[in-house]
């Protein structure tokens, strides 16, 4: 059995984010004691053992399914552990967050697919246009199979350096050349940012994602965001919605993703807002 931990400081680099749950008034009206650290930032974390060990293969191939149980906050120290059966390949890698009260935060499994994976049918659906406005999320806007407006991405090297910093992530690989590997923190993050682009989101809570890398993407490349609700359900008051992401070089589709968010969450009781 293989087993390590990753320790790291967490950090809130959104408390300016139209996504209001990061800051810590409106986090406290939904019930949490200050601002959420994002849920792709929290993912960040955890990819940091995974990639130290399988390198740029699982940046170009590698896949990880992560669900996020309690927030972190500002300042919090978090241990990522790992653990492995037999060579870590076959099986892939479990991971967990914990905070230092020792409260599990996220787990996640990664690992290596044994064969290649087609890319799902729905990467190829053409997009919806450009809203001129983009109205606040209802569950009759948030239509399952109506797929969003592309967004249109075009990181820099500074821009993934920049995240690479907010996540303490100094592996090489993320710095090296004029063109180097996007962190997968940051790629994820833009499934954030294509739900962002088609309504307005006073305040959510991103929940769980599955992501399938089929090549690395690289800073300086342009890329295209589509997104297509699939599954959106209510539970205890909450409005949940999964979509299918996928994230596009040209003709080729390069990362798929499951992406699971409270889109509309419910006020803890007394609150006002």
């Amino acid at each position: 059995m293989e087993s390590a931990i990753y320790t790291v400081r967490a950090h809130n680099s959104s408390t300016a984010s139209e996504n209001r749950m990061h800051s810590d008034d409106v986090a406290r009206r939904y019930g949490f004691q200050g601002g959420l650290v994002p849920g792709v930032t929290v993912f960040g974390y955890m990819t940091r053992p995974v990639v130290a060990h399988y390198g740029v293969e699982w940046l170009a191939r590698g896949w990880a399914e992560v669900s996020f149980a309690k927030p972190a906050y500002e300042g919090e120290e978090l241990a990522v552990s790992l653990s492995a059966g037999g060579d870590g390949r076959g099986a892939g890698h479990s991971l967990t967050c914990t905070n230092g009260a020792g409260v599990e935060l996220a787990r996640m499994q990664a690992g290596m697919p044994a064969a290649g994976v087609t890319p799902d049918p729905r990467a190829s659906i053409a997009p919806a246009p450009p809203l001129a406005e983009r109205p606040e999320a209802t569950p009759d806007l948030m239509v399952v199979g109506a797929p969003f407006p592309a967004l249109d991405w075009r990181p820099t090297a500074n821009d993934n350096l920049v995240w690479c910093e907010d996540v303490c992530d100094d592996l090489p690989l993320y710095r090296e050349g004029d063109a180097p590997y996007l962190h997968p923190g940051f790629v994820l993050r833009q499934a954030n940012f294509v739900l962002r682009n088609r309504f307005l989101l006073p305040a959510w809570i991103h929940t769980a994602s599955r992501i399938t890398h089929h090549e690395a993407l690289r800073a300086g490349n342009a890329y295209e965001v589509r997104a297509i609700p699939e599954e959106k359900w209510q539970r205890k008051g909450h409005e949940f919605v999964r979509l299918y992401v996928a994230i596009r070089a040209g003709a080729q589709v390069a990362v798929e993703i499951l992406h699971t968010a409270i889109y509309r969450p419910r006020q803890a009781e007394g609150s006002s807002g």
